[in-house]
């Protein structure tokens, strides 16, 4: 399969990377200021690679062919939208008219940008996923990545069809080791993962470290309750609640859910947050921010998510 990768940052880096180790034909599309860089000395990964059941720490050297322009006669079979969810509103436009009749995936945070997606591609040319497996952030040379064994790519039709091109990809991730789980709601899934990626940055911030975040019984309820507060927000925009963790286990004693939280984020978890609390400050404030407004859009009270405005200004 002939994929792009659009977006050079630690996801697109990591899939790249690990695709390309797979067989696959791989081009990242890169900054213009990137292309001789990367084209001759390749980009630095350092990596915690978790999968298999083991942990292999490592450093290699990332050496994949590259482009600064999309261009409809190069007819990719994929291409896979690697960008931070602020940058979303300046990519589709530009991949949306150079793309040809490609196939398109966003992979990463979405909330209200399906619509940006719809109104700039044709009914059926996109879905959607979520890289779970992969966190991280950048280094001078390269990226930092971490590769989860228990965590997924996540993966789904916007209609939750069974599709030719979600058998497809979901082939050649798990070739490269990177785990596709189908999800048939995908954007209920999306819209409740979105809650946990905003909220958290403001919690370490403002306990000072993940570590110290996770042994703070206090922020940690604020944080279930935060939670439950997004989550009255996703029912009102019309989403089923989905099993995305911490949701599921909502049902649970507090001092329950509080252990299997502080459980679920192990030291590399940790790591991974603050890697990307400061590389992605602007994406996190910008989704807190879209949580926070549409709550108050829907006048559903937020005080605890709220609460946590003052610490967004991490980065």
């Amino acid at each position: 399969m002939k994929v792009l990768i659009f977006g050079a940052g630690l996801v697109g880096t990591a899939y790249a990377w690990q695709l390309q180790e797979s067989g696959c034909d791989v081009t990242l599309f890169v900054r213009k200021q990137r292309m001789v860089r990367f084209a001759h000395s390749g980009i630095s990964i350092s990596y915690s690679d978790m999968r298999d059941g083991g942990k292999d720490y490592g450093h290699t050297v990332f050496r994949p062919k590259v482009t600064d322009r999309l261009d409809p006669r190069d007819k990719y079979d994929i291409i896979i939208v690697c960008v931070k969810s602020n940058q979303l509103k300046d990519t589709v436009p530009y991949i949306a008219k150079y793309s040809g009749n490609s196939d398109i995936l966003f992979l990463g945070s979405m909330w209200d940008e399906f619509s940006l997606a719809e109104k700039h591609f044709p009914k059926g040319r996109c879905f959607f996923g979520f890289p779970g497996i992969v966190a991280g952030g950048h280094t001078d040379s390269g990226i930092n990545c971490f590769l989860f064994g228990k965590a997924s790519t996540i993966l789904g039709e916007i209609d939750g069809s069974p599709s030719l091109r979600l058998e497809k990809t979901a082939g050649i991730l798990d070739t490269a080791g990177l785990s596709p789980l189908i999800e048939k709601k995908i954007i209920s899934w999306l819209q409740y993962r979105y809650l946990v990626s905003a909220i958290l940055p403001g919690l370490i911030s403002k306990a000072g470290s993940t570590r110290l975040f996770l042994s703070a019984k206090e922020l940690v309820s604020q944080y279930i309750i935060a939670l439950k507060e997004g989550q009255r927000v996703c029912r009102k925009r019309g989403f089923e609640k989905r099993k995305v963790f911490p949701f599921g286990y909502f049902y649970l004693p507090g001092f329950i859910l509080r252990e299997i939280i502080r459980r679920r984020m192990g030291e590399e978890v940790q790591a991974a947050l603050e890697a990307q609390m400061k590389h992605a400050g602007d994406e996190k404030k910008k989704q807190y921010y879209d949580v926070l407004n549409s709550g108050k859009n829907y006048k559903i009270p937020m005080p605890y998510w709220a609460s946590f405005e003052k610490y967004m200004d991490f980065s």
